[in-house]
């Protein structure tokens, strides 16, 4: 608008080309949205809420907020006594073997618990304002509740990813390695590159440690919690892995990216170039070029040895 991004403008003499053209373009921006007919934007607005509300209100209602521009005394009551049930219904559902009797005392258990919350919050919250004292809690249980449907979510796409993959007649490997793998990783690669164009030399700094820790805590802190949670399900029985014709491939190839980066940075005097980058995006698209083939391989060799012990 006149006034370059790194120099200063006088503070006696403001720019008043940028200021009659910002008030232009609000003008302009206001008689496009008041040209709208009002009736229609109301209709929009309660379309947009009915497909909202099925995915906004149970979570509304199961996760305690306290907020000041969120809170509602009625949500809150209702959050603290629906969320036990919830949790109880996510642990009925994920024991196999739980009878229906066992079942009935947890949702009871459950129940009352929540009927005590929700008169404590009653008498002890207002309606106009939230709590001043005792947030702790009130943090806790939403952190908690936030990470119980993160997990209900995350659980719903993988059990959706992978009827996909049977109507498709595609290996579940071949899914975890591109779909699956793209979608847990868009997120930090994009909070990543924009680390590293904006937040300078630390920005660049810290964004190469995010891509290299990311990984290691998925690798050390998920695979390590899951297998605990599944063999503590299975126990007294041993847990069994099914086995995956990808597993050494992958791991080959996760082993190639660190040499390569360990053998050409220290090369370069610990610079970033393009041909680290090129490198590395070369050994990921022959992965995928050889999981997609290797996939075909491998489907031959099990049916023939499938005939030959026929």
């Amino acid at each position: 608008m006149g006034t370059p991004l790194l120099g200063c403008v006088d503070e006696e003499k403001p720019n008043l080309v940028q200021k009659s053209d910002s008030e232009a373009f609000d003008r302009r921006e206001r008689e496009r949205f008041s040209n709208l007919d009002s009736s229609i934007r109301v209709y929009l607005g309660y379309f947009l809420s009915a497909l909202e509300s099925p995915l906004y209100l149970p979570r509304r209602l199961t996760i305690p907020v306290v907020s000041e521009e969120r809170w509602s005394k009625a949500y809150a009551v209702i959050s603290v006594t629906l969320a036990p049930i919830l949790l109880a219904t996510l642990w009925n559902t994920q024991k196999e073997n739980t009878n229906s009797k066992t079942s009935l005392v947890i949702y009871m258990t459950a129940g009352l618990i929540g009927i005590v919350f929700g008169n404590l919050v009653f008498m002890a919250t207002k309606n106009p304002s939230p709590p001043k004292h005792y947030l702790f809690p009130w943090h806790a249980a939403g952190f908690l509740m936030s990470v119980t449907w993160t997990y209900i979510i995350a659980e719903e796409l993988v059990s959706l990813l992978v009827s996909f993959g049977n109507i498709l007649e595609i290996s579940p490997s071949i899914l975890g390695l591109t779909v699956l793998a793209w979608g847990n990783s868009i997120g930090d690669l994009i909070a990543n590159t924009a680390m590293a164009m904006k937040g300078g030399p630390d920005g660049a700094q810290i964004a190469i440690s995010g891509c290299y820790a990311g990984p290691l805590f998925n690798t050390l802190v998920g695979i390590g919690l899951s297998f605990v949670f599944a063999s503590w399900s299975e126990y007294p029985s041993s847990y069994v892995i099914p086995r995956d014709p990808y597993l050494y491939e992958t791991l080959g190839f996760l082993m190639g990216g660190l040499l390569w980066a360990l053998v050409i940075l220290p090369k370069k005097n610990m610079r970033l170039d393009k041909f680290l980058g090129f490198g590395l995006l070369a050994i990921y698209f022959c992965f995928l070029s050889l999981s997609d083939s290797g996939y075909g391989v491998a489907v031959v060799v099990m049916e023939w040895r499938r005939r030959c012990w026929c």
